[in-house]
């Protein structure tokens, strides 16, 4: 593994050999997180800057640093600490700045939002050179979608859970170009040609956590469309009775129903409920902090299985995010199963 620092337009300016720490965060259905830790010199200081890139060699996205910080503790050490997102978070620096009225799979829908915002808008100003569309991976499914000012990146992300996708921007460092791409996790649950199994009993679980909260949960969601009182358009997503419905209202008024057939605006108001559900889900995961040599072959946003067998545990679930630890001691992996309960951030966004 080799880590470049590279600036927005792909240059190298310096190639880090020694580190303290790194923390590298990656998540399937939205950017991920790192933070590292350098010793201090002018050099570091100099290319250690908001906006440019901390590249590893050994992964597909980079990251970009949005904070920065310098630190002198008591014994006279100083270190530089930055923070930030992988390379797909440039994708919140956009909004849908024209209504898009959207039909067909998620992954041509999302591939669509990123060309019309970021690759080829109307406007030459909200282009990002550097991007472009990588190969079409023909992930299946069909919704019909509008949306209008939302942010661009939590877009994606709405469309990607609703969808059990994922996305990136994966840089060709040789071209200096970065790919959208979006990404269909393996099935390797128990039972597969291949699969892959989390368990005390295989020596691959060093330690975790298992989780489970329906605090938040809501299986049916009723979305109001246009129109007031006793003429406004109702659409219902979601499907449950007695005392297992768990109901939520959602606001989507601001679609338009002009110029369009009502069953196609129905259509369009349930995928908004549908994307709101997946954000009220019934929390449960494990956090597992892996032996890797003993782990079976797996990737971020796979499907696997984890057993406890004393917990009486077994679940088929989905990688969520893969927090991989480096220090000059040790190197660590943290592997989350499932969905965590969700942050305020999260639930207030889910609910707006």
């Amino acid at each position: 593994m080799e880590i470049y620092i590279l600036d927005s337009d792909i240059n190298i300016l310096g190639i880090v050999s020694t580190y303290d720490a790194i923390l590298w965060n990656p998540k399937f259905y939205e950017p991920g997180t790192f933070k590292a830790e350098f010793i201090y010199s002018e050099k570091m200081n100099t290319i250690l800057q908001l906006g440019n890139l901390l590249y590893k060699t050994d992964e597909d996205e980079p990251a970009i640093i949005k904070r920065k910080f310098i630190k002198l503790n008591k014994n006279g050490r100083e270190t530089i600490q930055i923070q930030g997102y992988m390379a797909s978070r440039y994708l919140n620096q956009r909004i849908i700045w024209e209504k898009m009225i959207l039909r067909g799979t998620p992954e041509m829908i999302m591939r669509e939002m990123v060309y019309e915002n970021v690759i080829n808008p109307s406007d030459p100003d909200r282009k990002m050179e550097r991007v472009r569309l990588g190969e079409l991976a023909m992930h299946d499914g069909y919704i019909e979608k509008q949306v209008t000012y939302d942010n661009l990146q939590e877009s994606l992300t709405d469309i990607a859970k609703s969808a059990e996708l994922g996305y990136r921007l994966r840089l060709d460092i040789g071209q200096k170009l970065f790919f959208f791409e979006v990404l269909k996790g393996t099935d390797r649950t128990m039972g597969t040609e291949h699969p892959c199994i989390f368990t005390r009993d295989y020596g691959n679980v060093l330690t975790q956590d298992y989780s489970e909260d329906d605090t938040n949960y809501r299986n049916v969601c009723l979305v109001g469309g246009s129109g007031e009182d006793q003429d406004r358009i109702l659409a219902t997503a979601g499907n449950a009775s007695g005392i297992e419905r768990h109901e939520m209202f959602y606001n989507a008024s601001g679609i338009s129903n002009k110029e369009m057939a009502a069953q196609e605006y129905i259509e369009q108001l349930v995928q908004k409920g549908k994307e709101k559900l997946a954000s009220n889900y019934i929390a449960k995961a494990f956090e597992s902090k892996i032996n890797k040599k003993k782990a079976m072959k797996f990737a971020l946003g796979d499907y696997v299985t984890c057993i406890d067998r004393r917990w009486g545990i077994t679940v088929n679930t989905q990688i969520k995010e893969i927090e991989k630890g480096f220090s000059k001691k040790e190197e660590s992996f943290v592997v989350t199963f499932g969905d965590s309960v969700p942050t305020l951030v999260q639930l207030i966004k889910a609910r707006g």
